[in-house]
């Protein structure tokens, strides 16, 4: 997955949410760490090391 594109599509309203799995977590967390609006979204933890990312409101 293209997490740069999937996280300006999430502040945009394009898509609601982002699931990362652990094993995918260092690729998100490279595009998470170049991401000006980083106030704009939140992430819930689940178990297992799950993550979703929505659009904060």
């Amino acid at each position: 997955m293209d997490y740069e594109k999937a996280l300006l599509d999430l502040k945009n309203g394009v898509i609601d949410e982002i699931n990362v799995e652990p094993t995918d977590f260092p690729r998100f967390q490279k595009a998470w760490s170049d991401f000006p609006f980083q106030n704009t979204v939140r992430g819930i933890a689940h178990r297992a090391g799950k993550v979703t990312y929505q659009r904060a409101k």
